[in-house]
């Protein structure tokens, strides 16, 4: 049974292991039929920052995340899109709502300064693949939740945002550690707190422990990068300790993390992205988590 009433809302902002890079999916796995109960945001219609509202389409696993044009991987937001509807269809004894995602991600960019998510980034909107797309990310993130609201109003819908996911900061330890930590906190404060004031309310924020590959070098001879990861998920738990509504997730709960060898089970053979398998089971968690919190 669907409830028709209520809509939830799932959103993935980030970098690359939120785009799902390099992660092609098999023929049989994208989602080419638009979904009947998980809905998205395409770019053909909605990047942009001159419109004053947004246009839903049914779900398919190309073209709806709104900045970088890499489709039909396994992104987090792919796998969760198919996960939820095959919940529907299996016909799932909970009132399961439709699903809408938003989904906003390019690969290799973080939040301080000349990155595109920083709140300071100048305003544009180039779209393209990685290397050739340049987006204020953060500004268009605001524009798109600023017209939330009204959206659902007009589909006589009421939203419930199940969490806003945070998948990236890995490009930050690419950045002088001076300038992490006089800057990097209180940039991720003016980000949720502009995200927050747009959308209205303070959903549930999840942000992805940044993991690194053990007993592998290969990227960080000196550890210095490794350095400055333990510094940025300080910051992410400073940012949860003080906020009830912001968590942190730790993808080594994963039932693939082997510990002490390379990769670690979770990573493909670059040591940077997590594996299909990874996004998948992530995706899965974040249904068991609304389906558990609807229990009963």
């Amino acid at each position: 049974m669907i409830c028709n009433n209520k809509a939830c809302v799932f959103i993935l902002l980030g970098q690359s292991n939120a785009v799902g890079h390099s992660l092609p999916m098999a023929e049989e796995d994208k989602i080419r039929v638009p979904l009947k109960n998980v809905f998205g945001l395409s770019r053909d219609l909605n990047q942009s920052f001159n419109h004053n509202e947004l246009f839903w389409s049914g779900y398919t696993s190309s073209g709806m995340n709104l900045a970088e044009e890499q489709d039909n991987t396994y992104s987090v937001a792919n796998c969760l899109a198919k996960a939820w509807q095959n919940e529907i269809d299996c016909g799932n004894p909970h009132d399961l709502p439709d699903l809408y995602i938003i989904h906003i991600a390019i690969g290799a960019q973080g939040v301080t300064e000349k990155f595109m998510w920083n709140p300071n980034y100048a305003k544009k909107l180039v779209p393209g693949p990685l290397g050739t797309v340049d987006i204020a990310l953060y500004q268009l993130t605001v524009h798109v939740f600023s017209m939330l609201k009204e959206s659902f109003d007009k589909l006589n819908k009421t939203p419930e945002i199940i969490g806003i996911h945070w998948r990236g900061g890995e490009q930050e330890t690419t950045v002088d550690a001076a300038i992490l930590q006089n800057e990097l906190k209180k940039t991720y404060e003016t980000i949720f707190d502009g995200f927050y004031s747009a959308l209205g309310e303070k959903p549930k924020t999840v942000l992805h422990r940044i993991v690194c590959h053990e007993c592998c070098t290969d990227n960080d001879p000196t550890g210095k990068k490794l350095e400055k990861m333990h510094y940025i998920n300080e910051v992410f738990d400073s940012l949860a300790a003080q906020n009830e509504n912001i968590r942190v997730f730790d993808v080594r709960k994963a039932p693939y993390y082997v510990p002490n060898v390379r990769g670690n089970g979770i990573f493909k053979g670059d040591m940077v992205h997590f594996t299909s398998q990874v996004n998948d089971w992530v995706a899965r968690e974040i249904l068991n988590d609304y389906l558990n919190s609807t229990a009963g």
